[in-house]
């Protein structure tokens, strides 16, 4: 019982801390900062949150491929809670290796490409992947009930080509590996909450390589990533305990209004 208490004691000295650093992070930056967040808050509780982040560091004056970059440098700090589920809901070494082998080939294709070039491009990606996350509820609900499974080599390509998407793209990532998941045979019959943990852990080790990835290329930028990741972390903190209180379909469908008009506002530019 007294290790119990001491428990929740160093926990809720440690968030007090975060809110702390997060709020004094806040003065020197409200919109980036609020923008973390709320990115750290949809990752958990809804997922697509990394749009956020983008459309406000560009509005903020950032370089689109510099503000991509450092966006995702948010999404492991907001999944950080998936480490404690990593020894029980193991994706498998194959999963995980193929999944950021294709991290890292679509974080190298980002690195070669012309900066105005991904500035033409992200309006018209922005509205798919918030699409992607809209749809994830329903492949939640359907995958469970496939009843069909990938061999081998189908799953390492489905699982690479997922990895690539995360390194390209990361909006959306999370319904594309659910959907890949559930179709393994060793996976196939697990419980939605199993797979959707399993699913996590993946996700983490993929979002650690992208910010690391991108971290090697020069493409982030390091002083705006050290104002967004505590308040991703809170966020994300705070979107594992919203879960199942917030109506996740208004939140995704926020994002998706978010993306059209962030998309439009950028064609406009």
């Amino acid at each position: 019982m007294t290790a119990t208490v001491h428990s929740r004691r160093s926990t809720h000295t440690a968030i007090g801390a975060l809110i702390a650093a997060v709020a004094v992070l806040g003065a020197l930056n409200p919109p980036a900062v609020l923008a973390a967040l709320v990115t750290g808050i949809l990752n958990t509780a809804a997922g697509g949150g990394a749009i956020v982040t983008f459309l406000a560091l560009t509005a903020l004056g950032v370089p689109a491929l510099t503000a991509h970059a450092t966006s995702q440098l948010v999404t492991p700090a907001s999944f950080l809670g998936a480490a404690r589920l990593a020894t029980d809901y193991r994706p498998g070494a194959a999963l995980l290796v193929t999944g950021c082998l294709g991290t890292l080939v679509g974080v190298a294709v980002l690195a070669v490409t012309p900066p105005g070039a991904f500035r033409a491009v992200a309006p018209f990606v922005l509205v798919p992947a918030a699409v992607l996350v809209m749809v994830g509820e329903p492949v939640k609900r359907r995958v469970g009930r496939v009843g069909r499974t990938l061999g081998r080599r189908a799953t390492a390509a489905a699982m690479f080509a997922c990895g690539v998407y995360a390194g390209l793209v990361g909006v959306g990532t999370g319904t594309l590996a659910l959907v890949v998941l559930g179709l393994t045979p060793v996976l196939a019959g697990a419980s939605l909450p199993d797979l959707l943990r399993t699913r996590n852990v993946l996700l983490l080790g993929m979002a650690v390589l992208v910010a690391a990835a991108f971290a090697a290329t020069g493409l982030a930028d390091w002083a705006l990533a050290a104002q967004l990741v505590l308040p991703g972390a809170l966020g994300g903190w705070l979107g594992t305990r919203l879960v199942g209180r917030l109506p996740v379909p208004v939140l995704q469908a926020g994002i998706v209004a978010t993306a059209i008009a962030g998309a439009v506002w950028m064609m406009l530019r």
